[in-house]
């Protein structure tokens, strides 16, 4: 009977759908790379980096795979927006292809990045 009394997990269909993970477009001089923003911290991060009312250089932990970063080989995790980071990755979407996961110790931080669009 107590069975009766719960309510029908993962049965029929929900009306509330997930949210769409937003992406900021981000140009390093003639270049550009896009990163996921899978939260809402991110996407204001993001959007005050855009409109240069916060910290602009976005910085994360190199992983092998495209995800959202369509055209390279890989993408970033563990991103965060910073004022300032160390030079070691600093750099150009193209070096991080060539040099792939180790790039800069693991992290691509580009001091010259601008985030040009979020979608």
């Amino acid at each position: 009977m107590a069975l009766a009394a719960l309510p029908a997990a993962g049965c029929g269909s929900s009306s509330a759908s997930p949210t769409p993970v937003k992406v900021a477009v981000v140009k390093v001089g003639d270049e550009a790379f896009r990163v996921a923003l899978p939260t809402p911290e991110l996407v204001e991060a993001a959007r005050a980096a855009q409109a240069g009312t916060g910290p602009r250089i976005p910085s994360g932990r190199i992983v092998a795979g495209t995800q959202v970063n369509v055209g390279y080989s890989w993408h970033l995790e563990d991103l965060r927006f910073a004022d300032l980071t160390i030079e070691l990755c600093d750099g150009r979407p193209s070096m991080v292809e060539r040099e792939g996961v180790t790039f800069g110790g693991g992290r691509f931080c580009p001091w010259g990045a601008e985030v040009v669009s979020i979608n």
